[in-house]
């Protein structure tokens, strides 16, 4: 009696044991399976991932480029137009000494005017000749110059490189705003040198042949 009892117990113990093993094995199977899927996904996501990262390396080495481009061209605009500026402000200081010396020289009169006098003004007009000529060669390289970053600024633009082509651009425009402004100074400023000496000679005709050398070309071209 007692000996079937005790069998009947670890009867009971076994099947419980054996039942709850295999609901493990059922919970944890599609956990497993969904790791396995999710592992797979994960591996094909990676290789998606590192075709697309290949497929723009060539973009990104394009963009790039592109910016050291841009930057060359920043930089040999930048200093064209430091020299033009320079070039241009000592152009306008040798005018107002060539206007100041003619002034003086019609206040005093051929026989007043001392003869080291006329030496500065021969001295001033090759210095003057000098700057119009370096003046000149700077505009173009200023044009090339803006040729370049143009090119610079259309390729950065198709290749996506939308913030260094809008910077160029706003250098370019400054450049040439720059430019005009320095143009026009110093073309007022020779105007007033080239009336002057015209009015100089026509109310004293005795300097003309100390001011007939006068360059009469002053406009830049």
């Amino acid at each position: 009696m007692f000996r079937n009892r005790l069998l009947y117990t670890i009867r009971n113990v076994y099947r419980t044991r054996t039942k709850n093993a295999i609901s493990k094995h059922r919970t944890i199977a599609p956990v497993t399976l969904g790791l396995l899927s999710s592992v797979f996904c994960t591996e094909k996501h990676e290789m998606n991932l590192a075709y697309d990262s290949d497929s723009l390396e060539h973009e990104f080495l394009i963009r790039q480029a592109t910016t050291v481009n841009v930057n060359a061209a920043t930089q040999l605009l930048t200093v064209t137009l430091v020299a033009i500026q320079d070039t241009s402000e000592r152009l306008r200081d040798a005018l107002s000494k060539e206007i100041c010396l003619v002034k003086q020289a019609l206040e005093w009169g051929d026989e007043a005017t001392p003869p080291n006098h006329w030496d500065q003004l021969v001295a001033v007009r090759g210095v003057l000749c000098d700057l119009k000529h370096n003046l000149r060669t700077l505009f173009s390289y200023m044009d090339y110059a803006e040729k370049l970053a143009t090119t610079a600024a259309e390729i950065s633009y198709l290749s996506g490189n939308i913030t260094a082509s809008d910077a160029i651009c706003e250098r370019i425009d400054h450049a040439c705003r720059t430019c005009n402004t320095q143009k026009q100074l110093t073309h007022e400023l020779q105007q007033e040198s080239l009336e002057l000496q015209q009015q100089a000679i026509i109310s004293a005709p005795h300097l003309e042949d100390k001011l007939k050398d006068v360059t009469n070309d002053k406009k830049l071209k």
